[in-house]
């Protein structure tokens, strides 16, 4: 596989640029990203039927070594996965500067040949014999066990993945391929590891507003938040108040506001018991919600599953009489921190009936 032994992303222009020894790859956005996930979790997810390896994990390693289709290895080559020549290779090839100038590495007919080609080489080869005796839902050892096995040199490689998966919410994908299958898909099989780097949300495939990061490291994280005292009043909603989203991940129900996805808690309900069932991690539904306490959801609360939009079309709201911040942040499905950013105030700040409260900028 390519060295991944120097700095795999540098920010130019709020975009993604990899860097690989002796060249620079195409910069990618996070649009590219999700462009890149509609596009090829068709073709991992059958794939991941065929040759049982988790389609997360084919889908992140592919944005990674390919920078979302747009490196010239798989612009020229339809070479998706870095896979070098090796001497069992008997097809075309394309040479590249890598470790060396001048590499053989495979070059193939169609993106698809590259996803079959990057399943073949996993399952004939047994140095990644281990990635087989593993839980085909337990996306990080799967990484884990991919770079101690040998496929990339990079000592983080196994980080780069995970926190793709988990911002992007690819391993949807892992549980949707196996509910197409009819398999009973068990609730929180494992206890997902958070990501090293700085704290990451997950994300649905459903279009995004433009107000959504550009980004995929620039998730604001709020000031933590002093447990309440006394229960706040929360925003709840009832199934006909929003529109239905249309989520195929989750066996509740989920609807929609401010292009954003949420379910409505049941009674006894815990965030860790809803983030198992729509497939995020506790950790990120708290964020989400700007839960930053022990506290748990009531009965009706709203709870969104992605990460809150940055604004709002309404631009202020009057607080009423037991209203919170939170509260007007989940009214409204935009994220606390840009309300108190906008409105030049603190977690702390004490807010009053007439109040007015800007909702962006």
């Amino acid at each position: 596989m390519m060295n991944r032994g120097l700095v795999w992303l540098c920010f130019v222009s709020f975009s993604l640029a990899a860097m690989y020894p002796g060249r620079v790859m195409a910069q990618y956005t996070e649009k590219d990203i999700y462009a890149y996930i509609d596009q090829y979790k068709d073709v991992a997810m059958q794939k991941m039927a065929e040759y049982k390896i988790p389609a997360s994990i084919t889908i992140a390693q592919g944005i990674f070594e390919s920078a979302c289709g747009k490196s010239h290895l798989a612009a020229d080559g339809n070479n998706h996965f870095g896979i070098k020549c090796h001497a069992d290779w008997s097809g075309d090839t394309i040479l590249i500067d890598d470790d060396e100038l001048q590499e053989c590495f495979r070059r193939y007919p169609t993106v698809a040949d590259s996803y079959t080609d990057h399943s073949l080489f996993l399952t004939k080869r047994p140095r990644y014999a281990n990635l087989f005796l593993l839980n085909i839902l337990d996306y990080p050892a799967w990484a884990r066990t991919l770079r101690q096995d040998g496929y990339a040199t990079n000592p983080q490689y196994a980080d780069r993945l995970i926190s793709l998966i988990e911002r992007f919410n690819i391993a949807r994908f892992d549980t949707l391929c196996l509910q197409q299958q009819g398999i009973d898909v068990p609730v929180a099989t494992y206890e997902p590891r958070q990501p090293a780097e700085k704290p990451v949300a997950d994300k649905s495939t459903h279009p995004k507003p433009e107000n959504k990061s550009s980004n995929i490291y620039d998730t604001p994280v709020p000031p933590k938040q002093k447990p309440s005292s006394g229960q706040s009043k929360v925003f709840t909603a009832i199934g006909n108040d929003y529109p239905a989203g249309n989520s195929p991940f989750s066996y509740r129900k989920v609807f929609e506001n401010n292009h954003t996805y949420f379910i409505i808690a049941q009674s006894g309900d815990t965030y860790e018991r809803i983030a198992a069932d729509v497939q995020v991690t506790p950790e990120n539904l708290r964020k989400f919600n700007d839960v930053f306490d022990s506290s748990q959801p009531v009965e009706n609360e709203i709870v969104y599953i992605e990460a809150k939009a940055k604004t709002n079309t309404t631009r202020t709201h009057e607080v009423q009489a037991g209203e919170t911040l939170r509260y007007i942040a989940q009214r409204y499905g935009v994220q606390l921190h840009y309300i108190l950013k906008y409105n030049a105030i603190d977690i702390n700040t004490i807010i009053h009936p007439g109040d007015q409260i800007l909702l962006r900028h």
